[in-house]
């Protein structure tokens, strides 16, 4: 028998009150019940990786530590211990009856092998202590010694330290209650960082400027799954004490589903701020909200605390303001970086909504000095939707993991496999190819096969053959996890599977194999999230589909009085459930169940995102629900998602499938004429974002049926709403190439003041904005650009009280009018304004206008870095807002071709050019969107005869006839004479002096006529163009020969780095 000296960690249980059961019961009564409980006994110890040492009676010792030693056997003693009490307490035979105390001690012991029998004899003085200490304490409570509870430095929550007189001791042994397990990662079970000490030093640098100097600081840390985010911000965030100890941490976690929950990780978020439970009441969330805004100094309390909770779904009132919103989350953090240092953490960010990642965007600019770091772990794929991620910051740190080198990974490989051969490590080296977690998955897969012949070849394959090893009560715990996403609770997976036993006790060993790991009150999370993705993946569609339904229904049970915040996630389950359900069993009832439930909470969704201004969201919940409502609900679903579409030719084609709907279901004559005045005003209003426009013969029809129903209307708003429509007739007119009548204007002028005079009976702000822009279209078609902005100006006065879409196009209007007068100093201010009240993601379509028209304006006043900036803008609005027919975005992306084209930058040239085209190829022949196709080409021929189809008439888009007859003076192409002419007296009536000055530099240049010059020159001058002023400058010093002249433009050439006339006026001189 082979004797050995081991520090193991002892566990004794015994029997409360065992002498007075034997006196009750029968013998045999007695050793059944005992019989159950070693049975229990033995399981218990047995999954926690302990031995039974011997049963004493009804007294159970068990050793953990021998024969095999594990670096957590005190972890395993008190795990062990938990779980065996609460199973004997929770057992109906033997609750009642054998009320058990336990005892848990760590000490050296002399252990023996008993090769024969299978026994390990243990004797010394640590066995005695943890008998001694069961002895001391209360039935169903545990006592510690304080040797195992130093080696446990997380998991557990102990009570205070007691000083318990022990019979045998002359002194009194401290002890500690064990309590219950607490919710904090232990430190053991995670994977040795190795390889990232210039990150982490990177990392804890930026935390101490942002945190000590009070420089707001964002950093991303990008790299693909597996390679070593999170492990990284762990050891940080275990670092950050030492740097900063009054800092708070708060985290949102974004989940594998997140595009389909707008707001949802601001909860956390928040909640953790406020101080209130995960399942508090919204009345509780806003009350938490005020009182802890409390003595901030803000003014607007109610209002911020409203747009808070409506962020999170536990709002009053709806939000229609976005920018307040992302104001309102800005001022919330700024407030908590005041209070404390804060380290903001959003993880897996690559998931998130596009509404969260304008917030985020927004929020990572705080006013005035903080102490606050933001840190974003994502995947590449977040730049994909956002390539301009992080850019324009000084602030701002990306660190891109890059994959461990081969011998960062072997030493991983080391450690985590002690004394492994040379030939396995190099094995798992090659296999993992640089990434740490694919690393440690091998290395588990390896241990706990006992073996390395097959080493799976993904780490996708390495985690499933992992799942494979458990227990199938282990993996059915995994499985049902899944469902919930990144983590969950136990509450949810008994919803799922009722018939689930010793839940608690399998999820501990999840724990210990690592799989799992708690993250707060009754909440587990997946170790990583690729373990949760293999799992999902192993459940069979139909079964998903059942596992959605029941965890949408736990959830909806939940949900009283917090239906709104709980909204999209209990969508998604109900949306998962029904989309396979439709597809598998479309005819069954209970089928037909789901799916109005998914219906039902999708509708909500969309309600909570669009009150939260998140319209992109609540558009993809509208579609969703779409796709699966029966056909009486289709008309209200389309006409909602018509009313948030921000493209115009998704607008046009969810109103005109509602009215069709509507018609079919003989619904009331005001919501048709609401739908059609919708419509209307977007085919009208907005014409430059539908390509698909409307015969003049189906526009007159469409406004027929309009006109026929609004006999039969009370509604005012609705009314309203139709006339305003009506009043940009005229403008649309002229955009098909027809100038309207005097009467078409009068009628339409007529109707817009009707929608202006209930508007303001109504004190409707946005009805009024709508009809005084229809007021301006009729001035535009007049070619009255003054009467035009002064309309336009009284919109701007309504400031806050408009939607924000309202308030910028406002704004454009104002440019617009400003830039064709000439008026170049006020365009500049009132487009800097104007953006000044939009923030990322907002309005993205109505904003790229206003852009457009800034990059214009930009590119004239010479101001060309500038302009090029908003063209960049200009492009990531196009593709932000998923719009390709933005015909009035063609006037920017011209200037833009311009000034590129001035720099020689061939690349731009054709990133410009190609964006131009592909707009204008969205138009049909004939519009007057698709006649500037093709501008910029090298041989300017389409250019060319652009500048000549719209000198002969109607249809007249001034700017950019003002761009082409730039284009084609630069390059020294003189269009006919007789259109100049005609051209020239329209300006001049009307009021155009930026093309009237094109229109004079031209006349001069066909007739060497040194004073068409003199007068182009004074008009550019008067409107601040000072890049053509000096192109105008050189053409005339070509003519008078006046060297001084032409070294003074060209000067000015040089500033702007306008290469291209540079070269021009140089050939031309020595010609």
């Amino acid at each position: 028998m082979a004797e050995e000296r081991r520090v193991v960690t002892i566990l004794f249980a015994d029997v409360a009150g065992s002498t007075a059961l034997g006196d009750a019961l029968d013998p045999e009564d007695v050793r059944v019940l005992l019989r159950r409980y070693y049975d229990v006994a033995r399981e218990v110890v047995t999954e926690h990786g302990g031995i039974l040492e011997k049963f004493i009676g009804d007294a159970v010792v068990a050793v953990f530590g021998f024969p095999h030693t594990h670096d957590d056997d005190p972890q395993r003693a008190l795990a062990a211990a938990l779980t065996l009490r609460d199973r004997v307490r929770a057992d109906p035979g033997l609750g009642d009856r054998l009320p058990i105390r336990l005892g848990i001690n760590t000490g050296e012991v002399v252990a023996a092998r008993e090769s024969a029998t299978g026994d390990f004899p243990l004797s010394g003085d640590a066995v005695n202590v943890a008998a001694r200490l069961q002895q001391a304490t209360e039935p169903w409570s545990i006592l510690c010694g304080e040797r195992t509870v130093a080696n446990v430095r997380t998991g557990f929550e102990f009570g205070s330290v007691l000083a318990v007189d022990l019979r045998g001791k002359s002194q009194p042994v401290r002890a500690v209650p064990l309590l219950g397990r607490s919710a904090r990662l232990p430190v053991a079970s995670r994977t040795p960082l190795i390889g990232r000490d210039t990150d982490l030093q990177q990392l804890e640098l930026v935390a101490g400027r942002a945190l000590h100097e009070e420089r707001p600081f964002l950093v991303s840390i990008i790299a693909p799954a597996g390679v070593g985010k999170t492990r990284l911000l762990e050891e940080f965030l275990e670092r950050l004490p030492a740097i900063e100890p009054r800092a708070t941490v708060a985290i949102a976690q974004c989940l594998p589903y997140g595009q389909r929950l707008t707001y949802w990780p601001l909860r956390g978020v928040l909640y953790r701020l406020i101080g209130v439970p995960d399942d508090a009441m919204a009345p509780a969330v806003r009350q938490a909200i005020r009182g802890w805004l409390e003595g901030s100094g803000l003014e607007a309390m109610d209002r911020e605390v409203e747009l808070l909770a409506a962020t999170v779904g536990a709002g009053e009132t709806e939000v229609i303001d976005r920018s307040a919103l992302l104001t309102a989350w800005r001022t919330f953090f700024e407030i908590a970086a005041r209070r404390a240092p804060l380290v903001l953490v959003f993880e897996d960010l690559h998931w998130s909504s596009d509404s969260l990642l304008d917030l985020f965007e927004f929020v990572m600019q705080p006013r005035g000095d903080l102490p606050l770091l933001m840190v974003a772990l994502t995947r590449p794929e977040l730049l994909d939707r956002r390539p301009a991620w992080g850019g324009g910051r000084r602030s701002y740190v990306s660190i891109a993991l890059e994959p461990l080198s081969d011998r960062d990974t072997a030493q991983l490989v080391d450690q985590l496999l002690k004394g492994c051969s040379a030939e396995l490590v190099d094995r798992v080296v090659r296999r993992a190819e640089g990434n740490p977690f694919f690393a440690g998955e091998l290395i588990r897969s390896v241990a706990d096969r006992a073996g390395a012949d097959q080493l799976p070849d993904t780490v996708q394959a390495t985690v499933l053959a992992r799942l494979d090893l458990l227990s199938s009560e282990e993996r059915r715990i995994i499985q049902l996890g899944s469902v919930f996403g990144r983590a969950f609770r136990p509450p949810g997976l008994l919803a799922l599977e009722p018939t689930l036993e010793g839940l608690e006790n399998v999820i501990d060993r999840l724990v210990d194999k690592d799989l799992l790991r708690p993250t707060g009150a009754d909440i587990f999370a997946f170790r990583h999230i690729l373990i949760r993705e293999v799992a999902y993946q192993t459940l069979t569609r139909s079964e998903r589909g059942r596992l959605h339904a029941s965890a949408g229904a736990w959830l909806e049970g939940l949900a009283t009085q917090r239906e709104d915040a709980l909204a999209e996630l209990i969508a998604y389950h109900y949306r998962e459930a029904a989309m396979i359900a439709a597809a598998q069993r479309p005819d069954e009832p209970e089928t037909q169940r789901v799916v109005e439930k998914a219906v039902d909470w999708l509708s909500r969704a969309a309600d909570v995102a669009s009150a939260g201004a998140a319209n992109l969201e609540a558009g993809r919940h509208l579609r969703t629900a779409i796709e699966l409502a029966q056909p009486t609900r289709l008309p209200d679903l389309y006409q909602r998602l018509g009313e948030i579409a921000e493209s115009g030719e998704l607008t046009v084609e969810a109103y005109r499938t509602a009215l069709r709907l509507c018609r079919e279901q003989g619904r009331a004559p005001a919501q048709q004429l609401k739908i059609l005045a919708g419509m209307l005003s977007t085919y009208m209003r907005f014409q430059g974002s539908v390509a698909s426009r409307l015969p003049e013969e189906a526009m007159t029809e469409l406004r027929r049926d309009a006109e026929s129903l609004a006999v039969r209307v009370t509604d005012e708003r609705v009314l309203a709403a139709y006339f305003a429509a009506e009043g940009f007739v005229p403008f649309w007119l002229e955009g098909a190439g027809r100038l309207a009548t005097d009467a078409e204007i009068a009628a339409a002028h007529t109707s817009a003041e009707r929608a202006l005079d209930i508007g303001r009976r109504l004190d409707d702000a946005n009805l009024q904005s709508m009809a005084l822009d229809a007021l301006a279209g009729t001035g535009q078609t007049q070619d009255d650009w003054r009467r035009s902005r002064e309309y336009s100006r009284q919109r701007l006065a309504f400031q806050d009280r408009l939607q924000l879409s309202e308030k910028v196009d406002a704004h454009s209007m104002v440019v617009w009018s400003s830039a064709l007068l000439g008026d170049l100093d006020e365009a500049e201010r009132v487009s800097a304004e104007g953006l000044a009240q939009v923030q990322p993601g907002q309005v993205t379509a109505v904003t790229l206008h206003l852009v457009a028209w800034r990059t214009y304006v930009l590119t004239l006043l010479g101001r060309w870095d500038d302009a090029l900036a908003m063209a960049q803008r200009a492009r990531q609005l196009l593709i932000e807002s998923g719009q390709s027919s933005a015909g009035y975005a063609l006037r920017g992306f011209m200037a833009a071709v311009d000034v590129a084209r001035a720099r020689e930058d061939d690349p731009l040239v054709e990133l410009y050019r190609a964006t131009h085209d592909e707009i204008s190829a969205t138009f049909p022949e004939g519009s007057v969107f698709r006649r500037w196709l093709g501008y910029g080409d090298t041989d300017l021929q389409s250019c060319q005869e652009a500048v000549e189809h719209f000198l002969m008439g109607p249809g007249l888009q001034i700017e950019r006839l003002e761009r082409g007859l730039s284009m084609l003076l630069d390059h020294d192409r003189l269009p006919s004479t007789a259109g100049l002419l005609s051209v020239l007296a329209f300006c001049r009536t009307h009021e155009y002096p930026l093309l009237e000055a094109q229109a004079e530099r031209a006349l001069g240049r066909a007739q060497r006529d040194v004073s068409r010059l003199d007068r182009a020159i004074a008009l550019f001058d008067r409107s601040g163009a000072r890049p053509y002023a000096a192109r105008v400058r050189c053409e005339r010093a070509l003519i008078t020969r006046d060297a001084a002249e032409m070294e003074a433009g060209l000067a000015v050439l040089d500033g702007l780095g306008d290469a291209e006339q540079r070269l021009r006026f140089e050939r031309l001189q020595v010609g």
